[in-house]
């Protein structure tokens, strides 16, 4: 009995750490169009479904199948994943690339624009840099620990140069991560790294601070990652 206790207090412990840690990517960085996500990934997953159409009134028959079943396939990434379904890390990017609900040149979340506007300083203006979100139960973000990346890009012919990933939590042991940067923001900061109108808490200088030093590791991250690509 007092196992089964344990047990029923640690799910709820762990469903709330998902929860908050779901909370703080989509507040800080946003998420991607979950509907369109859904679809591109569904029909990558039944591809097979849909080459073997014989006719475009059949192939928009399955394509309207995966409208409605999209929304019922990803109760669980990480199940389906053991189902055969898994996503490789380059898959996994590009679908999120595909599904941003914004401008990655002008991300509408309080926090991932500071950190792209604090990149561009740096960088002159020979370079384009971009911000994608993985939040929002992507399989970049549940599988692979992205919750979201920077790209940098050469203005002259688009080309893409560099990459640099991030994790953001609010576990402070947290010390590994598969992602390139890590962010971390404590439970007790949050409403003080949120400038939005009216937050009285809100910590300008603790917010910049914050800002400059995540900002510089990603700028290492991308030279870094640009040096081994070269």
């Amino acid at each position: 009995m007092r196992e089964s206790v344990m047990t029923a207090n640690f799910d709820r412990k762990m469903s709330t750490q998902g929860e908050n840690g779901s909370r703080l990517e989509s507040e800080f960085l946003g998420e991607v169009n979950k509907m369109k996500y859904k679809e591109l990934t569904y029909a990558l997953l039944h591809k097979d479904e849909l080459e073997k159409a014989a006719t475009p009134d059949k192939k928009f028959e399955i394509m309207m199948k995966i409208r409605d079943e999209a929304q019922h396939d990803f109760q669980s990434i990480l199940k389906s994943s053991k189902q055969g379904k898994f996503i490789d890390l380059k898959t996994a990017v590009n679908l999120v690339e595909q599904s941003q609900a914004g401008n990655p040149e002008k991300p509408s979340k309080f926090f991932s624009a500071a950190l792209l506007n604090h990149l561009k300083d740096r960088f002159s203006d020979k370079y384009i840099l971009k911000f994608f979100t993985a939040a929002g139960g992507t399989h970049l973000d549940v599988l692979h620990g992205v919750d979201g990346f920077f790209k940098l890009y050469d203005k002259s012919d688009g080309q893409e140069l560099a990459t640099s990933t991030i994790d953001i939590t609010m576990n402070p042991t947290k010390d590994r991560s598969k992602a390139d940067v890590i962010i971390y923001v404590s439970r007790g900061d949050l409403d003080k790294l949120d400038p939005s109108r009216g937050n009285k808490e809100f910590d300008k200088k603790k917010f910049q601070e914050n800002i400059e030093k995540n900002a510089e590791e990603i700028i290492e991250s991308l030279i870094s990652n640009y040096q081994k690509n070269t």
